[in-house]
């Protein structure tokens, strides 16, 4: 693809090119960007933040992560039927805290959109649909995640009728291999209503820490009352000598990628603020 904007001998700059890939993300596809950003970094090898924006737009960010009997895939406007199913169902949703009660399709269209085309750096999240073979049947996503602490806020729910310790775990411990490697994070954290406190127990076992209770924290709109948070979380050493989790990774094939442990700018693109 020719790139015409950017011609001169002398580097481009970096918001221009920025603004540009997230355009041809949206108006021609990952594809195309991958392409453009790709030409660019062989033309200018010594602009670090041209290598770097071209790694935040390597293919495996959007590839399907296959664990056990499920796979995750990156959540984005295909999905629409199952999030809007995920929407009206409000007992399930209100408990994952990122599903607005108000959420309208067009929104939640637009939203689907920017999670689908967008760099990690920038939504500072990412969110997966959880598949069992062709069926979909949970979301799981990574929220608040912040470089410079090496921190996520991890948040998952599998639907009633597939929520069997094997899908849970399969899913949960999926995403803390890409959370802890791909990411390179230190520390994973939960946030969980107290009236959804068997979720806390759950990961517990799984080998999270409790933290505390955040009392009175959040106003339930549905219920009318104020609801406590219970705070848990998994450091990334709980992670790698935890018996049972490495069993359980252990009892399963998984993609090379997804086990290399990746190390990030604590500010990554920060060259891109204007």
């Amino acid at each position: 693809m020719s790139t015409p904007e950017f011609q001169s001998l002398s580097p481009p700059e970096l918001p221009q090119v920025e603004q540009w890939l997230s355009r041809l993300r949206l108006k021609q596809g990952m594809d195309e960007a991958r392409r453009a950003i790709l030409a660019l970094s062989r033309r200018y090898p010594q602009e670090a933040g041209l290598q770097e924006l071209l790694q935040w737009h390597d293919a495996c960010w959007w590839q399907d992560i296959h664990f056990g009997d499920i796979r995750l895939e990156r959540r984005g406007s295909k999905h629409f039927e199952f999030l809007w199913s995920v929407v009206l169902n409000r007992e399930f949703a209100a408990n994952l805290k990122q599903i607005p009660s108000d959420l309208n399709p067009k929104d939640l269209l637009h939203v689907l959109t920017q999670d689908e085309i967008g760099l990690i750096p920038r939504n500072r999240a990412i969110h997966w649909v959880v598949y069992q073979g062709d069926t979909p049947i949970g979301l799981s996503m990574f929220v608040n995640i912040h470089f410079k602490n090496r921190t996520a806020e991890q948040i998952m729910g599998i639907l009633p009728g597939y929520d069997n310790s094997f899908n849970v775990a399969d899913a949960y411990f999926s995403s803390l291999l890409f959370a802890y490697n791909a990411l390179g994070l230190n520390k994973v954290q939960g946030v969980i209503y107290r009236s959804n406190a068997k979720t806390a127990v759950l990961q517990e076992r799984f080998g999270f820490q409790r933290e505390g209770v955040l009392r009175e924290a959040v106003w339930d709109e549905e219920q009318q009352r104020y609801e406590d948070l219970i705070q848990i979380s998994l450091l990334r050493s709980e992670f790698d000598v935890n018996r049972f989790i490495q069993r359980y990774i252990g009892r399963y094939p998984r993609m090379p990628w997804l086990m290399q442990r990746q190390s990030w700018p604590r500010f990554p693109l920060r060259e891109f603020q204007e």
